[in-house]
């Protein structure tokens, strides 16, 4: 599989910032699904690796989606200052997010050190800024702001892990390597 272009490579990184900004300033129930549509049929067109990253991003879609309820039914979050299921438009970020771990991000896949350093920091910006901007919030403002940074500090290495082996895999013959 080639290696994307240093232009590919912000490219996908600022199609993902401008999905997330637009996702997370909606709260909108219609309007995050058709930018995810929208995100997604870009990227494919673009740098797409085919159905198997459509694959990808689905599974990325439904693990975030759960850990999303997950993360509101043990009170990490609130919306609108009241216990809640996680918002749509919320679980919306995780299919654009997954987008980027073979394109953006893919240098991570093997420097998972460097992936939980930025990981735990990028977690911790990333939802202070998106409660800035939405009805979601941390349910406490100590507490939930180090949960979401260990949370995140372990799950980008992880799911860039995965990303290298999934995508590695189909160029291997089917044979799944780390190295």
């Amino acid at each position: 599989m080639p290696e994307d272009t240093l232009l590919q490579k912000a490219g996908n990184g600022l199609l993902f910032n401008f999905s997330w900004l637009a996702i997370v300033t909606s709260e909108s129930l219609l309007i995050a699904p058709l930018v995810v549509a929208a995100h997604v049929t870009i990227h494919q067109l673009w740098i797409g690796r085919g159905l198997r990253e459509l694959q990808f991003i689905a599974g990325c879609a439904l693990f975030g989606l759960l850990l999303d309820q997950l993360l509101f039914a043990v009170g990490v979050f609130t919306l609108d200052g009241r216990a809640a299921l996680a918002p749509l438009w919320l679980t919306c970020l995780w299919p654009v997010l997954a987008t980027t771990f073979d394109h953006a991000f893919a240098t991570l896949q093997r420097q998972l050190t460097l992936a939980g350093i930025l990981g735990g920091i990028g977690g911790i910006t990333s939802y202070y800024a998106g409660t800035a901007m939405s009805a979601v919030d941390f349910a406490d403002p100590v507490y939930g702001p180090a949960i979401i940074g260990v949370l995140w500090a372990a799950l980008f290495p992880a799911m860039a892990a995965v990303a290298h082996v999934w995508f590695r895999e189909e160029d291997n013959g089917g044979e799944a390597h780390l190295a």
